[in-house]
Formats: structure tokens, C-alpha cells, sequence
């Protein structure tokens, strides 16, 4: 019993909870292990912020945290990638676009899914949020990881522990109201009232409502007739970045890479922009400009490329209508080319590139699209960011800028010839990492800035 006791309030794990929940959190349940035989490894992740619980929600300002729920998780065992077990959709704490199915059941999760990878005696936070869950356990030995859930000092989440929870405190007079006055007057944290119990009104008549679900009408619906795909909108809300698979075809391939080609002495290779990175380090990047201006037929391919239906859609539901184009630029690294150190961030924020979101509209000031002419494999370099930079309100880790020391936060997308990258440029952490691959870099980029401002003042 001591050693769980110990863990309850080990001095690091009490330091970060201060941290992040802040002062007075207290331990909300009882501790459990995560494993196929306590949970139902077959059910939805559960979590996210939208619909939002105010009791277990992730909350920021004057650079304070105060995030309700936060789970503590101990590794009492190895846990390797891809083991299963425990996982959990990053980012989604601060979500405002409520969880497709397909995600929380992961028939098709998007590649969001992640599961962490632990060794004996780590400690892994997670805020209560996040969302979260178990998956059949694949690994060789047996799962052990235990399970403490904390929350604010003033939060309600579940009915407390103890003999007393099991009490109605109702005093003697309730029984002279009706069973609507007495919902007002519950007391919480006891399991009578664990969900509490709820008022369903049309503004004349007040009605106990049976099945504990949440009622809070909402001013806006969703609307059937935006042409929005509910997943792409989600991805794109979490990330800041959206990949679309195979938009070129075979043809539209050829003609734009023959005409790289066919310009190669128009090849300029650039300065350099590792800013002293030692991950980052190389030669300087190739690109070549005009291609909208090549003489004919060598600009048809990059011109294709300018109002294409399936990019201005997405452009329009990112920022809105009237986003204007600059470029197109042709980035063509070779073997060995620098990276470019990971720049912009949610914080500090620069609205004429910035992302926000309300009333269901994203509004993404800035949005570069980048046509892909050659696959981008794994670990080979090629575009890098940190998804879900465009929502922080902390500025970026000399580490992570220069990819030295990363956190694990840097993911370098992988893709195929024909795939199109959008990403939320100024507000989204970016950059890329050194090209080493022997078959030279090919990717079209494309700038759009919104309506309302210039990227940088002037143009």
C-alpha cells in the first residue's frame, strides 16, 4: 500500500500539478491500472474540447495554466511503440471542432492517433481533455501502467469516495417541493446527484430530463450545405495543416517536372537559413522562381495550379473568400541541402498572419500551399512542423527552432508526387529539415494571404 501512497504525492509529480492545475488539486478517483481487463478496449476515445466541460477544460491566461483534469500515469513496466495500450489524440485540449466518429472509434483516425512510448519508472501527464483511451495491448509482457486523475481544487467532476458519498443530504422539507425545485437545490458529489440532475425548459415549463445528458442550447447549428468535409475541417482546426492525397495525375506530374528541367541553369541556390542549427546544417537551397511566366507550354502546369478547384475550396472555408496569390516558387534541394530553422508560432502573435477561430469559421490569414512533384519519404527531410503551434501561447524553445533539441515535437510529413500540403504559414511552427535524399526535391510552393492584410506591411 505505501508505494502507491508514495506515487500519490511524489514530489515531482506534486511540482507539475502546481504547475498546471495549480494550487489546492486534489485526487478525484481512486488510482487503476490501464489494461485490457479494466477497460473496455474496444470503446470510443473519449475527451476533446468541444462540446466543452468547464470541470475538466484546459484554461490559459497571463501565461497561467489552469488545466481542471490532468491524468498522471505511471509505467511500472516497459512500453514500447506500438505496443497499444494507452492513447491519445495530441493537441485536442484545446479543439473547437467537436470529435468525428471515425476518429474516437479509430476506424479511420487520420493518422492523429498516438500512443507513447514509456519506459519502467517514467511519468506521463495528460490533461483530462485530451482525447484518450486504451487499445487491445499487443506487447510482449504484461501492461502496467497505473492511473492516478487529479482535479482543481474547485472543480466537480466525479462523486467523491467513502461511505458518505452513498447519502442523500436532502433536508426533510424537499419532500414538500416538486422533484424540479428539488434538481435546483441537489448537492454535488454524492452519487445521487453524479451526473446532476437535469432541466429541460421551452421557457414555459420546466421538466426533469431522465437520460443525464447535458442540456446547453447552442445559438448556431451546424450547417449540412457548407460542401465542408467534416474531417479535413477537424484535421486542419487541430493541426494546422492538411495533406490532400493524389491531386495531380500522372500527366500534370510529367509536364511540370520536364519543365524544371528543362530550366535548371534558372536554378538559384539561396543563403543560408539554419541559423547555426547542427541537425539543420548543410548547403544552401536551390529554388527557381517565374513559372508562371515561363513561355509556353512550361508555365501551363504551375498555372493549373492557380484557382484549381480542390485548393480554392479549402481556401475558402481556411480564411474566407478574396485571398490573393504570390509565387510560384519551385524548391528543388539536393542531397545535403539545409534545413530551414522552424519559425512562427501562435505566440507572439502576428494577426496579419495569424489563426483564429470563431463562430465555427477558421480564419487563417495566411495559408501557402505546397504542390509535391517527387515523394517525400521518412526521416529524408523535407518539410517539418509542430502540429497545433498555431493555438500556443508560448513562444518556441531555442531547441526546437534549431531541431537540436526537439522534444519530440517536430514531425516531418511524408507524402507522394501528387499530393498538395496546406499549412497555416505565421501561425503554425514550420520549417524544413535537411534534405538527404540522392533524388533531388521537388515541391511547388504557393502563397495566399486573406483579404484583410499584407503578410509583412506592404506589398
Amino acid at each position: 500500500r505505501d508505494p502507491f501512497r508514495d506515487l500519490l504525492v511524489h514530489p515531482q509529480l506534486v511540482w507539475f500539478l502546481n504547475q498546471i492545475i495549480g494550487y489546492g488539486f486534489r485526487l478525484d478517483r481512486q488510482p487503476e491500472l490501464l489494461c485490457d481487463a479494466t477497460y473496455d478496449v474496444a470503446a470510443p476515445l473519449v475527451g476533446g474540447n468541444e462540446p466543452r466541460i468547464p470541470a475538466r477544460a484546459y484554461y490559459f491566461q497571463n501565461s497561467r495554466r489552469y488545466c481542471q483534469a490532468v491524468r498522471a500515469i505511471w509505467a511500472l513496466a516497459d512500453v514500447e511503440e506500438g505496443d497499444g495500450g494507452f492513447v491519445l489524440v495530441p493537441c485536442t485540449h484545446k479543439g473547437n471542432v467537436e470529435t468525428p466518429d471515425d476518429i474516437a472509434t479509430g476506424e479511420d483516425d487520420m493518422g492523429l492517433t498516438f500512443q507513447p512510448a514509456m519506459k519502467a519508472g517514467d511519468l506521463f501527464l495528460v490533461a483530462g481533455t485530451v482525447l484518450q483511451g486504451v487499445r487491445p495491448w499487443q506487447g510482449a509482457g504484461s501492461q502496467r501502467l497505473l492511473s492516478y486523475e487529479y482535479a482543481g481544487r474547485a472543480a466537480i467532476q466525479s462523486a467523491g469516495t467513502g461511505p458518505k458519498v452513498q447519502e442523500d443530504p436532502s433536508p426533510e422539507w424537499h419532500a414538500q417541493i416538486t422533484p424540479e425545485q428539488r434538481a435546483s437545490l441537489y448537492r454535488p458529489e454524492y452519487e445521487y446527484s453524479s451526473p446532476p440532475p437535469v432541466l429541460v425548459t421551452d421557457g414555459e415549463s420546466v421538466k426533469i430530463d431522465e437520460s443525464g445528458e447535458v442540456f446547453h442550447p447552442s445559438f448556431y447549428n451546424r450547417d449540412p450545405n457548407s460542401g465542408i468535409d467534416e474531417k479535413e475541417f477537424y484535421f486542419w482546426e487541430l493541426n494546422g495543416y492538411l495533406v490532400l492525397r493524389g491531386v495531380m495525375d500522372e500527366t500534370w506530374l510529367e509536364k511540370a517536372n520536364e519543365a524544371i528541367d528543362k530550366f535548371e541553369d534558372k536554378i538559384v541556390v539561396g543563403e543560408e537559413l539554419s541559423r547555426g542549427s547542427e541537425t539543420l546544417a548543410g548547403t544552401g537551397r536551390p529554388t527557381l522562381g517565374g513559372l508562371l511566366t515561363l513561355p509556353d507550354p512550361y508555365c501551363e502546369p504551375f498555372r493549373q495550379m492557380v484557382s484549381h478547384p480542390v485548393v480554392q475550396h479549402r481556401i475558402s472555408w481556411m480564411g474566407g473568400s478574396g485571398a490573393r496569390v504570390s509565387g510560384p516558387t519551385a524548391f528543388c534541394s539536393v542531397e545535403g541541402t539545409w534545413g530551414h530553422s522552424l519559425h512562427d508560432s501562435g505566440e507572439p502573435m502576428y494577426p496579419p498572419m495569424g489563426y483564429q477561430f470563431q463562430n465555427g469559421r477558421s480564419y487563417s490569414e495566411a495559408v501557402t500551399v505546397t504542390w509535391q512533384l517527387r515523394d517525400v519519404e521518412p526521416d529524408m527531410g523535407g518539410f517539418a512542423c509542430v502540429p497545433g503551434a498555431h493555438k500556443a501561447k508560448y513562444e518556441m524553445p531555442p531547441g526546437v527552432r534549431s531541431c537540436d533539441d526537439h522534444m519530440g515535437l517536430v514531425k516531418q510529413l511524408v507524402m507522394k508526387a501528387g499530393d498538395v500540403l496546406f499549412f497555416a504559414d505565421g501561425a503554425m511552427t514550420h520549417g524544413t529539415t535537411a534534405w538527404k535524399n540522392s533524388i533531388p526535391r521537388r515541391g511547388i510552393l504557393i502563397k495566399y494571404s486573406s483579404r484583410s492584410f499584407h503578410r509583412s506591411g506592404g506589398e
